[in-house]
């Protein structure tokens, strides 16, 4: 039996193992619980399994007398963006991300349209753990309503946040590949409405995905060869749940997760002018970033890993936008979520305004290889022992304790944190080449 993995990020679980319609109740009932009256709004990705969810999920909640806005099939910031739209007390996605077919989860969200903050799911989880949650009588069960226009209205409050008018006078070609997940349930209204000629790889959103939807180089074959075809400006790919966005240059070549956010980002504070702009990322996203926030004169600010922490950071510093290096644009302007198509519409205004093709916007970015590691341990007490090792280590140089260790070097890091669901300590490193990335990560694994 798999682990069922909570976080304020969300509860994931293989279906028909972990992840089961009672599961999915309880997780259900217990936010209800915690949501009281409601509105909760609940949407979800393509997956086979949504149906399935979906019914327990609002049986849970009608169970214990929340009301349920159900806005059917759609992307993840969708969800967020409705919980705005009607003053909803939360929100219920049914989703597992990135994650392989068989698996599916919930991811829960405040009022706001943010995840849950860490107090807030300690509460929910005291409850999600309480025995037999009491059930409503008939008076009291929540009511059910649907609302089917929650994507058009989605792409309609991205269109209205960026200025899309030099996109239409572009003549730009693009490639996308949602992967049969939730994107391709916006995609062709957003980029008709860009007036952009497109090429829709993978469109039916039927959940069967054409390759493993976590949007890494390595499962891209069909996508990447299509695009090095030179017919297209920009290829664009999105994971299952469409909040996750990566970019193909002109010539097919994948441009790497933290870049594709550094491109938006790079339109984003081109256009929001002003003194004393902020970028919110977490620790672990490439310097990259910060490269293109200071070439603007805006200021980085990291936080611990999890989408809620980067939001939360957002929020504290009024920033003008942040992301996480793992392709996800967060645009206060459109929504308190990593957003996809927010991403497709600035990437393709940044092409129309600049009148460069995206290789030669990239090479304008410093260049940065990351590394990623990992290994076992059998207790906390062995994770402190380690990380005190890496402070030690490299006590002359800058440090960062938020989550983990952060060291800082004048041309990358290195980032030594626990997982929040494993037995295991991560290892990050970023340096300016493969030998020096590599002489960092011997170094750290040898301590």
């Amino acid at each position: 039996m798999t682990q069922l993995m909570m976080t304020t990020s969300g509860t994931r679980g293989v279906i028909g193992d972990t992840m089961t319609p009672q599961v999915t109740t309880k997780i259900a009932q217990a936010f209800g619980s915690y949501i009281g009256k409601g509105p909760v709004v609940v949407g979800g990705d393509t997956r086979v399994s949504y149906a399935m969810l979906k019914g327990a999920v609002i049986a849970g909640l009608i169970s214990v007398g929340t009301d349920v806005i159900d806005i059917g099939q759609c992307l993840t910031p969708t969800v967020q963006q409705m919980i705005r739209k009607f003053n909803a007390k939360g929100g219920i996605v049914i989703t597992a991300s990135h994650n392989p077919i068989q698996w599916n989860g919930i991811k829960l969200m405040n009022n706001t349209g943010s995840f849950m903050v860490q107090s807030e799911f300690e509460v929910f989880l005291k409850l999600y753990e309480t025995e037999n949650l009491p059930i409503k009588p008939w008076p009291d069960l929540g009511v059910v309503t649907h609302y089917p226009n929650a994507v058009r209205d989605h792409v309609e409050l991205v269109l209205n946040a960026i200025d899309i008018s030099p996109i239409k006078n572009a003549n730009l070609n693009v490639l996308v590949d949602p992967n049969n997940g939730a994107g391709a349930l916006a995609n062709q209204l957003l980029l008709d409405k860009l007036g952009v000629k497109y090429t829709i790889l993978n469109g039916t959103p039927d959940g069967r995905f054409s390759h493993d939807p976590e949007p890494l180089v390595k499962n891209l074959t069909q996508t990447l060869d299509v695009a090095k075809s030179g017919q297209f400006d920009i290829g664009f790919i999105q994971d299952a749940d469409a909040d996750r966005l990566v970019i193909l240059d002109e010539t097919g070549h994948f441009i790497g997760e933290d870049y594709s956010l550094a491109f938006c980002i790079d339109r984003i504070l081109q256009d929001e002018k002003g003194s004393d702009q902020i970028i919110v990322v977490n620790l672990s996203t490439s310097q990259v970033v910060k490269d293109v926030a200071e070439r603007h004169g805006a200021s980085l600010i990291q936080t611990k890993i999890g989408e809620t922490n980067v939001t939360e950071g957002i929020k504290a510093h009024q920033a003008v936008a942040g992301g996480e290096g793992n392709g996800g644009v967060i645009y206060p302007k459109v929504g308190w979520g990593r957003d996809s198509l927010v991403g497709i519409a600035l990437a393709l205004r940044h092409l129309a305004v600049t009148k460069q093709k995206v290789s030669e916007i990239v090479a304008t970015y410093p260049k940065y290889v990351m590394l990623r590691e990992k290994f076992n341990v059998d207790s906390r007490d062995e994770i402190n022992q380690f990380l005190d090792k890496v402070k030690a280590h490299y006590a002359a140089l800058p440090q960062d304790h938020q989550d983990g260790v952060k060291i800082s070097f004048p041309d990358g890091w290195i980032h030594v944190r626990p997982s929040n669901t494993e037995p295991i300590v991560r290892i990050f490193v970023e340096a300016p080449s493969d030998s020096e990335a590599n002489k960092r990560l011997k170094t750290v694994q040898l301590l």
